[in-house]
Order: C-alpha cells, then structure tokens, then sequence
C-alpha cells in the first residue's frame, strides 16, 4: 500500500468518525422534499456502513491495545510465556517457551530463562539473574549464562567491495557466562562495566546448495576461522537515555558509548579492542503522532599488536536491522559506520507506517571510511504494537546495489 493512500485512509477514518460525531450532536431539519428525504436517507444509510466499519476496526485494535494481549500472552510479569521472534535474522521464524520469576530475595531480584529454536536448527539457551533496584534503586546488576548455536550464517568475504555472488556459509557456537553492573549518575546517566567469558566455535557450515566458507576463501581472508580459542570481555560502558516511551520511542534520545577489551586467553593471536558510540534521536510533531527517528552507529575495533580480529567477532551490515536492502551480513569488516533515518506517523490504533533511508559502510580501518560511496537503501513498512513496543514490522526495501528485498521481522529497528 502506498503512503499517500494510507494518509488518505487515515483522513477519511478521522473525518467520518467526527461527521459521526457531530451529526449526533446536532437535531437534523427535516427535509423539504421527496428528493432530499432520499438523499438524506442514502447519506444517513452510508454513513451507518462507514460507522459500522469503523466500529469493527477499532473495537479490535482498541482492544489489542488496551487488553495489552500481545504483551500478556507473550511478555507477562511472571511465570511460563511462549516466544515467537527470530534467534538471529537469518535463523528464520523460531519459537520457544520462557519462564519469569519476579519475586527472588525479597522481590530485589528477577530470574528469567528462555529456550528457542527454528527449524533451520539455529537455537538460543539464555538465563539471567537481574537485580535492578539496588542501593535505593541508584545501581543495578544483572548475571547471565547462554549457549547458541547458528549453523548457516552468510559470508560474503570482508571489506565494503565484497560481490554477492561469493555466497558462502560457516557454523558458529557460542558460550557467554559474564555479568554486569552499573551506577546512575544522575536522573538520566547510567555508567558501568561487564565481564565475560566467551567460548566461540567456527565451522563448517550447514547450508545446502551454498560454500563452505573455508572452500571459496583462502584462509588469510577469514582470519580465526576453525581456531579453537576463548576469550576474556571487559567493558566499561555509559548510557544517557531520556526516550520516551522506552520501547517504542516518541520523542527524546539515546546516546550510548562503549570501549571494550576481546583477550584471547588460549592462542594469543586473536585479541583486539572495540570502541562503540550508538546514538538515536526521536524528533516528535502533531502530539507525537508523527516523528522523525535518527540512529548513527559507529564500531571501530583495533587489532593488538601483532594480532588480528577474528572474521566471526567483526560487526556486519546487511539485514532487516542495519541496512534493510541488502542480504544479512552483507558486508563485514573490523570498522562499521551505520545511519538510518524514518518518517513515522500513526496510521490508527495499534499501527505505524514508515519511511526509510538506510546508509552504511564497513572498512579494514577507520580512516578508510568514504561518505561519498556509502551503501544505501530506502523504503516503507507498518509497524503493529503500541507504546509499550512494537510487535510485528513488514517492511520493503528498494533502491541498493542488491535489489528489493521484503521484511517480516518481530521487533522494532531502533
């Protein structure tokens, strides 16, 4: 559906249902004559119809969003919930079961497990133990345990000049035990850090029809691959948020930087370091019914001396997250510079359209970076939640060097 005819839809919808309301404020004449009294009657029978179609619409999606039954089925407080979602964006649709407990040592801790699996064999394990309220709700801390397995990830080989058509695929395990902390630093500010132990496994991959990746690159193009190593994460991060709502944003900002440390404790061929800066900016107009949301990430990792970043460790672009016009880890390199731009206004209750813009560029260091020849994208999606987050997004992206691609993705972009 194009833009200008869901403007249009929501025009009428808003303009009928105030002619419905101000018609049964008002005491109608009676008409004059037989010819007006028809009139009157096909007007008054149209505007019945239009009632009753409105009524339908908006009894269900009032409902939805004020019966919050999206959250309640699949976000409760406590106890045992279904998931639906996506393990990574190329796992496919999955599905699983979590269980909630809210109420630990005195209702100062939560514990959260969940399982989830597609059935292209990708599957997440995760369980935490968060404590958000401490010190009079001044500090936090949260530990936590998961174990992933992703056996058809795409690789496209590294650097922005990449070709689409070396398709290959690699196997990646993972296990992370690690915690985290933090202090507030005023109303808005948080500062913290986090500890991790990674326990990464590169393989050969799973997907049938496609490459190995070990077959179609030479090794010193994949570096770490099939390198049984582990590594030690210490990160020290700050946090200065004031969007509002929290998860599905209207107004406010986010602004996020991160430094961390990846020491290979085994091999010691692999350690490397990362700073991370993710910034995002809600601009809100017509009683925050329309909005212009900004998002810029930069990633830029820096090998130690002599070392090298892994292949599977490099952030990528590409996907239903990042750049939406390309292929999931499309491009992927040790530096990543990300900027996404949307229009979005609502459409009615429970929906939100929009319009994209997407433009990024990986690079082997920073001061490769050319913003004349970034990669871009553009295009227009719906949006189904409400301000306590949105649950479903169908998306189309045009307009990159990869052609179009169609998004259905559970979860907002940013």
């Amino acid at each position: 559906m194009k833009p200008s005819t869901l403007r249009t839809f929501a025009i009428v919808v808003l303009a009928c249902a105030h002619a419905a309301s101000t018609a049964a404020a008002q005491t109608p004449q009676a008409p004059q004559t037989r010819e007006e009294e028809l009139r009157a009657r096909r007007e008054a029978k149209a505007q019945e119809v239009e009632k009753e179609r409105q009524g339908r619409i908006e009894r269900v999606l009032v409902s939805l969003e004020n019966g919050r039954l999206f959250e309640r089925l699949l976000n409760p407080p406590e106890g045992f919930y279904p998931l639906i979602g996506h393990v990574t964006p190329g796992s496919g649709l999955s599905l699983g079961a979590g269980y909630r407990q809210p109420r630990l040592f005195g209702e100062r801790a939560v514990f959260q497990a969940s399982a989830v699996g597609s059935p292209r064999k990708y599957f997440l394990i995760d369980a935490r133990l968060l404590m958000p309220r401490l010190a009079n709700e001044a500090a936090q801390a949260e530990f936590y345990a998961l174990r992933s397995w992703w056996p058809e990830e795409a690789f496209f080989g590294l650097g922005p000049d990449s070709l689409r058509r070396e398709h290959a695929n690699f196997s990646l395990g993972n296990t992370v035990v690690g915690g985290s902390g933090a202090v507030r630093a005023g109303r808005l500010l948080m500062v913290g850090g986090r500890a991790e132990y990674l326990r990464p496994r590169s393989g050969q991959g799973r997907a049938k029809g496609i490459a190995d990746v070990a077959t179609l690159f030479p090794g010193e193009e994949i570096p770490g691959f099939g390198a049984p190593t582990d590594f030690g994460r210490f990160e020290a991060f700050a946090d200065f948020n004031y969007r509002e709502p929290l998860m599905n944003p209207r107004r406010g900002g986010r602004y996020y930087v991160s430094y961390a440390l990846f020491d290979d404790l085994h091999l010691d061929r692999y350690g490397f370091r990362r700073l991370e800066v993710d910034l995002q900016q809600y601009v809100p107009f017509l009683n925050d019914r329309r909005v212009f949301a900004f998002h810029a990430l930069l990633s830029a990792s820096d090998a130690v001396a002599g070392q090298q970043v892994p292949f599977y460790l490099m952030r990528s672009l590409g996907g239903p997250d990042d750049l939406r016009g390309f292929r999931r880890h499309r491009f992927r390199d040790a530096n990543l510079l990300l900027l996404q731009a949307e229009y979005r206004w609502e459409v009615f209750t429970a929906v939100d359209a929009a319009l994209f813009v997407d433009a990024g560029q990986v690079a082997p260091r920073v001061s490769d970076f050319d913003l004349a020849d970034l990669e871009t994208d553009y295009g227009f999606g719906l949006r189904f939640g409400s301000v306590r987050g949105v649950f479903l997004r169908i998306e189309g992206a045009f307009g990159s060097r990869d052609g179009k691609h169609f998004i259905l993705r559970f979860g907002h972009v940013f």
